[in-house]
């Protein structure tokens, strides 16, 4: 916008320059008998001094300033616009560059997190692992008392039996439902087979020889069980036989 003042103002000077010269051209000359005007000092007239044709006057002198002085007004707003420009790029980049940040530093924060978590359980499980035996033994015993003359022992088994499996508990220790159960073979471990003619039992679990644990929702140790499976048989004649006969 700047720039296209400065235009306009030379242009307006440049038009005024033009009239002058018209108006010094249709100035009459003086005739033969004409007195020559007067002057009050060496080769000068009563009159304002008149500028010589090629010369500027002080308007024209003053504009041509102005407008010297609003082109580098407009250089050093551009230039300005420039380092403007090139602040807000690297402004953003800066800001790019701390939302990064941010974000790396928060999944390390969270990865931290998880691997202590990790560690912890990993540790509360070695832990427990290496007092499953005690508790194994301490349920045979009290299974195992069926005299009434130990029942005192059965009675201290049994609170001690109790209080285990209290800390355990509160660790994050949970029993593995077994007993009646379909196998499942992601928590059951299955060392035995028995057959069954009832096709409601078969893979069902029938008996369970080591109780099975998880840990916080994370199994531990699978329980060992039995699982019923259904008698194998074939039809010849049209009739069920077994296959073993």
């Amino acid at each position: 916008m700047l720039a296209f003042f400065a235009k306009g103002v030379k242009g307006c000077l440049k038009d005024q320059e033009q009239h002058k010269m018209k108006d010094e051209m249709t100035c009459p000359e003086p005739g033969p008998g004409a007195a020559a005007p007067e002057t009050t000092g060496a080769g000068t007239t009563g009159d304002e001094p008149v500028p010589a044709k090629g010369g500027a006057g002080p308007e024209q002198a003053e504009a041509m300033d102005a407008a010297g002085e609003i082109v580098n007004l407009t250089e050093e707003i551009n230039s300005l616009r420039a380092e403007v420009e090139n602040k807000t790029a690297a402004l953003a980049e800066l800001q790019q560059r701390y939302l990064r940040l941010q974000a790396d530093f928060d999944n390390y924060r969270k990865r931290t997190r998880r691997e202590q978590e990790e560690l912890t359980r990993m540790a509360a499980a070695r832990l427990i692992t290496s007092l499953l035996p005690v508790l194994d033994n301490l349920e045979r015993a009290l299974a195992a008392v069926t005299d009434n003359k130990a029942e005192g022992l059965a009675t201290g088994v049994e609170m001690t039996l109790r209080q285990l499996k209290e800390i355990l508990e509160q660790e994050g220790l949970t029993p593995i439902a077994a007993l009646g159960q379909p196998f499942n073979p992601e928590l059951h471990e299955a060392v035995a087979r028995e057959e069954t003619e009832n096709p409601e039992q078969a893979n069902m679990v029938v008996a369970e020889f080591r109780r099975g644990y998880t840990l916080k929702g994370k199994l531990l140790r699978p329980a060992m069980v039995k699982v019923a499976v259904a008698r194998a048989t074939v039809k010849e004649n049209g009739q069920e036989v077994d296959k073993d006969e």
